[in-house]
């Protein structure tokens, strides 16, 4: 990064910054406050200093917002333990970087995103965190819409698809977790571009599966109101939020 001039922008559902990797310099857009980011080489390889899993207050708007965003649209009738923010700034560069290239591929200003669920067992939430959806793993709870990564519209549908577990929460940059006694589940609220969708089949490895030309960005199970999206390139998923509950 030493001479890299990128800009990289952050957002969340209440919150944006901005990274200046030139000045070294993290900025809070939302409560108008800056900082100066170390150049370490010794912590680059550390997880701590790229990742960080910050646990929201109960009294934030954020926090409030995501909750109301999981039991209302997500129509999740459970008891919210807490709520993570998931600050991975590979996998946000990766995700913007993907963007740009899809938009100007296609010629257009602006495209399709949208905050999906997905429901998994506690025991994976190390690997996404640090590395995002492994496309390879694809199939272990059925294909029906295509070989890819599933998310859902409904966080209750996401539920399914997550076990309880008595495991905690991992840790990353210092932030500690949490303990709940008791069983508990946990479902990612990703932030993932569908752009433009097309009707999924079992058989598909991607949107476009025979044709060479990419015109679709993921695959749905009903084009009109799709209630299931499928996305086979990694990249095209921001993991923004990790939601515990009983």
């Amino acid at each position: 990064l030493k001479n890299s001039k990128a800009v990289l922008n952050t957002s969340s559902f209440s919150y944006r910054g901005q990274i200046d990797f030139s000045a070294m310099l993290l900025t809070d857009l939302t409560a108008g406050r800056q900082k100066r980011i170390r150049r370490n080489i010794s912590v680059i390889t550390d997880f701590g200093y790229f990742l960080k899993l910050i646990p929201l207050s109960e009294h934030s708007p954020e926090y409030w917002t995501v909750k109301h965003y999981v039991k209302t649209d997500g129509l999740l009738d459970r008891t919210i333990l807490s709520i993570n923010r998931i600050q991975n700034l590979d996998l946000w560069e990766l995700y913007c970087r993907k963007k740009k290239q899809l938009m100007r591929i296609q010629g257009i200003k602006e495209i399709q995103e949208r905050r999906l669920f997905h429901g998994t067992d506690i025991k994976n939430v190390d690997y996404i965190c640090k590395y995002n959806f492994d496309v390879r793993l694809a199939g272990q709870h059925g294909n029906r819409y295509g070989k890819g990564i599933y998310f859902a519209k409904h966080a209750a549908l996401a539920d399914v698809y997550s076990p309880s577990s008595l495991e905690p929460l991992p840790v990353y940059g210092g932030k500690t977790q949490p303990v709940h006694s008791g069983e508990t589940k946990i479902i990612f609220l990703a932030r993932v571009m569908t752009g433009k969708p097309v009707a999924g089949q079992s058989h598909f490895q991607k949107p476009d599966h025979e044709n060479p030309e990419n015109l679709h960005d993921s695959c749905v199970d009903v084009v009109n109101h799709p209630r299931i999206f499928v996305i086979f390139d990694p990249n095209q998923i921001y993991p923004e939020y990790l939601i515990q509950y009983s």
